[in-house]
């Protein structure tokens, strides 16, 4: 499955306010249904997405040498 660029960004910002809200807001974080949310939804899907939007060039470059060679 491919994954655009603009979905990976906007699923990265739109994420990201919740966690924003865990950090920042502690009485969010006192309730732990969006402590477990936060902890085994949000922050895998900010953290694979910034990983995979930071990691790609460097695949797509070297798929290219792979393919040249």
């Amino acid at each position: 499955m491919r994954l655009s660029h603009q979905l990976l960004r906007n699923l990265h910002l739109a994420t990201t306010p919740v966690l924003g809200a865990f950090v920042y807001a502690s009485p969010l974080r006192e309730n732990p249904t969006f402590v477990a949310i936060v902890q085994w939804g949000v922050f895998p899907l900010v953290a694979s997405a910034g990983v995979l939007m930071w990691i790609r060039p460097w695949l797509a470059k070297r798929a290219v040498e792979n393919k040249t060679s």
